[in-house]
């Protein structure tokens, strides 16, 4: 990574009346997290199938897996993030993160779309929970799986994010599509853009000539119609991007 791309993105951001950055789920995850593993462990486990039809053992896995997100603390990525949106240079943020840390961070208005993996609720009276007193609830259940403690409800609990297997929130997804629609620049950071319909959100602005730049060590299919590509991790280049940017803000 040169001195010069990062100027060029910089550029990018400074032209930009009504840019929209969507950040990954890669975006500040520990060094030693090893994706590929994770997202064959969620996908087997924390899956609609396993809370549906095994939802002790989807318990077992989600809980602890769940309190070990909920302990991290955001990184200089997501602060820059946040320093930059907080300057005025991010007009929108559209997030695949589940754990809260873009918003702890100091970011606002962060469109979470597949939701977020820190609070529960009940699908049968709309009672919300924090992740944390799923333990009790757990331990207080004669088969492992917490239930609503509303008078008369007693009703299954489920995570809030969205699981692999079910479709994403109608409501942060449509206002995805929407600010992909009408932004003059969008940019990724650590997105691999995969896993439909999220893959599909940069072909919006693409499609309407708005310059696409893209930033992460992985290759992605959208690279070849990008007006920048930096193969790069978002944790080296973002505090030197927020740096450059607020030098001038």
């Amino acid at each position: 990574m040169h001195r010069d791309e990062l100027e060029t993105l910089a550029a990018a951001f400074r032209s930009a009346s009504t840019d929209v950055v969507l950040s990954g789920l890669a975006l500040g995850l520990p060094d030693d997290l090893d994706m590929g593993v994770t997202r064959r462990e969620w996908a087997k486990r924390a899956n609609l199938d396993a809370l549906m039809t095994e939802p002790q053992r989807f318990w077992e896995y989600l809980y602890p897996t769940g309190l070990d997100v909920a302990a991290r603390e955001p990184t200089t990525s997501h602060r820059a993030l946040a320093r930059m949106q907080n300057a005025g240079l991010i007009a929108h943020h559209i997030t695949q993160s589940v754990d809260r840390l873009h918003a702890r961070a100091g970011s606002v208005g962060v469109i979470e779309v597949f939701g977020n993996l820190l609070t529960v609720h009940c699908g049968r009276c709309g009672e919300r929970y924090g992740l944390p007193e799923m333990g009790p609830l757990i331990e207080l259940s004669d088969d492992g799986v917490p239930r609503c403690t509303n008078d008369g409800c007693d009703f299954p609990l489920r995570p809030t994010g969205t699981l692999w297997g079910e479709p994403l929130p109608p409501v942060p997804l449509q206002k995805a599509w929407e600010l992909a629609a009408i932004c003059d620049v969008f940019v990724t950071f650590d997105c691999d853009l995969r896993t439909a319909p999220i893959s599909l959100l940069p072909s919006v602005p693409l499609t309407k000539g708005t310059p696409l730049y893209i930033v992460g060590e992985e290759p992605t299919q959208y690279d070849r119609y990008a007006a920048q590509v930096i193969r790069a991790p978002s944790k080296e280049l973002l505090p030197q991007l927020a740096e450059i940017l607020l030098e001038d803000a």
